[in-house]
């Protein structure tokens, strides 16, 4: 695999390519290209203006493309293949039903409306309403369905992220989840993760039920002072900490994660301090670096902060002890946005 320290590089600077992403759009980091190097998945900027400028580049010979460092080779760049996109299902395409990122990663948005933005308590660095009046807002989960079947039978490897806005009433979008959940588990046998925001253990137990093999609940920041800033509609920590605990002992051990996102201006030792937090919990700790929107300010700095949180990080007392098995699907098995697999596999 790459060492974690190039995978970051990667994510912070982009490349310059001319390929263009799958994804566009949605939850999550947007505008990168999904590729395997070295054993490794990434999902690097390519449209943002700052990869304009990035040491890395990947480079077309023949029928292959080979990625470089500042003129270094690094290795071959291997891109997945998307033909499901042009699908047609009750007159849309599939690719607006289920995108596809990194390299095998299935992911798709119950719906991309959320409560937050309506309630101008928007997340700081979310962008899943940006351009939804050219999406689905809300899928059926029928013919999600369908188009996750078309995809997965393009190759049998990949596995599937189902998000949401987060929706009124206490189940927080569950509901809607776990009837696009039994949709696809009645369709194909593939992997299900389902992410949503702490919600009563009830419905932890029915996403369960249903058939999601794991669970995200993402925290996002650890730090207490900047979450009225960065998250402010989410729930406390303490919120956050009983679900996890209720989904760990429904989903089991290591089959629940949560992002860790860096670079939000949080106090450096927050980040040490949630990873060890996460671990004594069995919830997977997917760390991540900011990546900016391509109407967000980027702050150069970041990069040289990144670089030390991840050494920081790397000389932690704990981290040697702590062991993260495989994921079955979801963020934590694709690693394309992340630099985490890559640490333990050193």
């Amino acid at each position: 695999m790459l060492d974690p320290e190039t995978k970051l590089r990667l994510l912070i600077h982009g490349i310059k390519t001319d390929l263009k992403p799958l994804r566009n759009g949605g939850a999550g980091p947007t505008g990168g290209l999904g590729f395997r190097v070295k054993g490794s998945v990434v999902s690097a900027p390519v449209t943002h203006k700052f990869a304009r400028k990035s040491p890395f580049r990947l480079e077309r010979t023949g029928s292959r493309y080979i990625l470089y460092e500042s003129g270094k080779r690094i290795g071959r760049a291997v891109l997945p293949k998307a033909e499901y996109y042009s699908e047609i299902i009750d007159g849309i395409p599939a690719g607006k039903l289920v995108a596809l990122d990194g390299y095998d990663a299935l992911v798709s948005a119950i719906s991309r409306e959320c409560i937050y933005w309506n309630h101008n308590k928007k997340c700081s660095f979310c962008t899943i309403q940006n351009g939804i009046k050219n999406s689905v807002a809300r899928k059926n989960p029928e013919q999600l369905a369908q188009a996750v079947k078309i995809a997965y039978e393009e190759d049998r490897s990949r596995h599937l992220t189902l998000t949401t806005g987060t929706m009124e009433g206490r189940d927080k979008g569950a509901k809607a989840m776990i009837d696009a959940v039994r949709a696809v588990k009645k369709e194909i046998d593939i992997g299900v993760h389902v992410q949503i925001e702490p919600t009563d253990r009830e419905w932890i137990e029915k996403l369960y039920e249903s058939g999601a093999d794991t669970i995200g609940i993402h925290v996002e920041t650890f730090d207490r002072s900047i979450r009225n800033r960065v998250v402010p509609g989410k729930p406390p920590l303490e919120d956050y900490f009983r679900a996890w605990k209720d989904a760990v002992e429904v989903f089991g051990e290591w089959n629940v994660s949560s992002w860790l996102i860096i670079g939000l201006g949080e106090r450096k030792e927050t980040v040490i301090q949630g990873f060890e937090k996460m671990s004594d919990m069995t919830v997977y700790p997917f760390i991540a670096p900011f990546r900016p929107s391509e109407d967000m300010k980027y702050q150069q700095n970041l990069a040289e902060y990144f670089i030390r949180t991840l050494k920081e990080l790397i000389n932690a007392s704990d981290f040697n002890r702590v062991y993260l098995p495989r994921f079955s699907s979801g963020c934590p098995k694709c690693g394309g946005c992340s630099f985490v697999s890559e640490l333990f596999s050193e």
